[in-house]
């Protein structure tokens, strides 16, 4: 795996190598790399230093094989059991609890040279749909939104999370057209200027049902990118990015669209992550001390129900 990113650098120096690798189910990352439980376990131990520990390990790991980031912590509160698609990949339900252990995973990443990604603003606990099959409807007020939802994000955003990334969900109260990931209501009103936000901001990816059958891959990449996003995430298609690729650079060509402020954000989150100390070296990968970690996760979550 150190060998794949390192040729993948080789090819570009300033590449953000990232993975999800959230713990639990979305773990794409083969054995030996500790497969821990999902954020639901780590959230019900209620331990933020545990929730860390945690952090700590995954972002050693992530670095030991070359990645910048996992693309976590999600920091949806579960507001709706029928929202399968987030189920217990959120630290829970209460809106605190959820801020808590976010923090303490954005802290302890940062502190291993690791991109925590919030994810996936402005929340997508509340979605009756699946984001990858269809687009959600959420109609939560602005009120309930700022009193849940936000909660966790602005605790994350104050402790310094240097990257967001956005849902594909459509938030009646903040934009009655568009879904956050391609809204400038959301990205470029909510989470930059009202939130102050001047990090990184990912799409989720784009080849989704959720925006993709609506605006095509290519238009829902423009309208996130003029909305304020910087990196546009196309997961699967050689043939859908390089349709990208086409129809952006027509777009700077004819100067509709500027992609300077982008450029510079994604050069800023490639010098955070330069700015760590040495990797770790890749013994520590599925090591006895994270094995370990995962089964008392595992223990005490079982304990608490």
């Amino acid at each position: 795996m150190l060998a794949l990113t390192a040729a993948a650098r080789q090819l570009s120096p300033d590449l953000l190598v990232m993975v999800d690798h959230e713990g639990g189910p979305v773990h794409r990352l083969p054995p030996p790399f500790t497969r821990f439980p999902p954020p639901a376990a780590v959230g019900r131990c209620g331990d933020p230093r545990l929730a860390a520990a945690v952090a700590r390990a995954m972002a050693r790991e992530l670095r030991a094989a070359g990645f910048d980031s996992g693309l976590t912590p999600v920091l949806a509160c579960l507001l709706n059991p029928a929202c399968t698609v987030i189920g217990d990949r959120a630290f829970g339900t209460a809106p605190d609890a959820v801020a808590a252990c976010g923090v303490a995973f954005v802290e302890a990443m940062l502190a291993e040279g690791v991109v925590p990604v919030g994810k996936h603003f402005p929340g997508h606990g509340r979605a009756s749909v699946d984001s990858h099959l269809a687009l959600p409807d959420v109609d939560a007020t602005q009120d309930e939104l700022e009193g849940a939802d936000l909660v966790p994000f602005r605790a994350a955003l104050g402790a310094g999370c240097p990257a967001v990334m956005v849902a594909h969900v459509r938030y009646r109260a903040l934009d009655p057209v568009l879904p956050a990931s391609l809204s400038a209501a959301v990205i470029g009103g909510l989470l930059r200027r009202r939130l102050g936000f001047s990090g990184l901001v990912l799409s989720d990816d784009l080849e989704m049902a959720a925006v993709a059958s609506a605006w095509g891959v290519a238009g829902a990449a423009r309208h996130f990118l003029a909305a304020g996003g910087d990196l546009a995430l196309i997961c699967r298609s050689a043939s859908a990015r390089d349709e990208v690729v086409t129809v952006i650079g027509d777009e700077i060509n004819r100067g509709t669209l500027d992609l300077a402020p982008a450029v510079r954000r994604r050069q800023a989150g490639r010098r955070l992550v330069g700015a760590a100390g040495p990797r770790p070296d890749v013994s520590v990968i599925g090591c006895a001390e994270h094995r370990a970690l995962g089964e008392e996760v595992a223990r005490r979550a079982a304990e608490r129900g």
